[in-house]
């Protein structure tokens, strides 16, 4: 099991140094290109070579989720979520990443935060039928990138309202069946399941297998708050303990920033 954290733009390359030296094995990194002007980007992807360059370290990258829909009923937009990730495939073989990570539904902001993240909406029919044919566009253009770069693994993470879809174990395993690709799998976000009232270790126990990447991170239950471990209520010991058990080889991401990453190395000794 290796541990990653993430490395976005915002980021020095002090605070990879130091992270490395905590004992951090890779970055999770972004294709952010269309949300940054050229000259941001270009600063942004330097750094990644340069870390790839002088540190002994592995790569995933997460994919684009904002304004992102696979599953969109609008054709063109559809074909620019499609682009947006392909994008990630090329960065990922360029930098020799072994997971992308893909949001199955749209990602909107300013949605409001609450309990009601945990109830589920059956929509008439009508709306069912909608629902219906968006995912079935989304099962479409994951086989479409699955076979579009069939040596890298694609992570399809559970989510948290407002997504709405792909919130449960049991509909990120159905979503897999109808996927049917080899290189596609899951990636457990500890903290969504969290806040939908999972647990992760039952995605773990469902999944078992099919689990390729882990996003680890704390919260209260309420809402997504990406805090570092311990400041909530993840239970992400008894997840460790988890994957350990299942002899999980894959990569866990502790998806929270620090303002100081040697910090990074209590946890490395917590869970080594």
């Amino acid at each position: 099991m290796r541990y990653h954290t993430s490395f976005r733009p915002g980021h020095y390359w002090e605070y990879a140094k130091k992270a490395v030296e905590a004992g951090i094995d890779g970055f999770e990194v972004v294709q952010w290109a269309s949300y940054l002007s050229d000259e941001e980007q270009g600063e942004y992807l330097e750094l990644v070579q340069r870390i790839k360059d002088e540190f002994d370290v592995g790569f995933t990258v997460h994919a684009p989720i904002i304004d992102i829909h696979l599953g969109s009923l609008n054709r063109r937009v559809r074909a620019a979520a499609l682009e947006e990730i392909k994008a990630s495939l090329d960065l990922a073989r360029a930098i020799d990443a072994s997971v992308v990570v893909v949001h199955g539904a749209p990602g909107i902001i300013t949605m409001p935060i609450g309990e009601w993240s945990k109830q589920v909406y059956q929509p008439p029919k009508g709306e069912r039928e909608l629902v219906d044919k968006q995912e079935a566009y989304l099962v479409r253009a994951i086989k479409d990138l699955a076979d579009y770069a069939p040596d890298i693994l694609l992570g399809v993470e559970n989510l948290v309202f407002p997504h709405e879809l792909y919130r449960s174990p049991e509909e990120m395993q159905e979503l897999l069946r109808k996927v049917n690709r080899s290189n596609v799998g899951v990636t457990v976000d500890a903290g969504h399941a969290q806040v939908c009232g999972y647990r992760a270790t039952e995605f773990i126990n469902l999944l078992n297998d099919r689990v390729i990447h882990v996003h680890l991170h704390d919260n209260h239950g309420v809402w997504d708050e990406h805090l570092p471990l311990g400041k909530g209520v993840v239970d992400y010991v008894g997840l460790i303990q988890t994957l350990k058990k299942q002899g999980f080889q894959g990569v866990v991401n502790l998806e929270f920033s620090l303002s100081n990453p040697e910090q990074y190395e209590e946890y490395m000794l917590e869970f080594k």
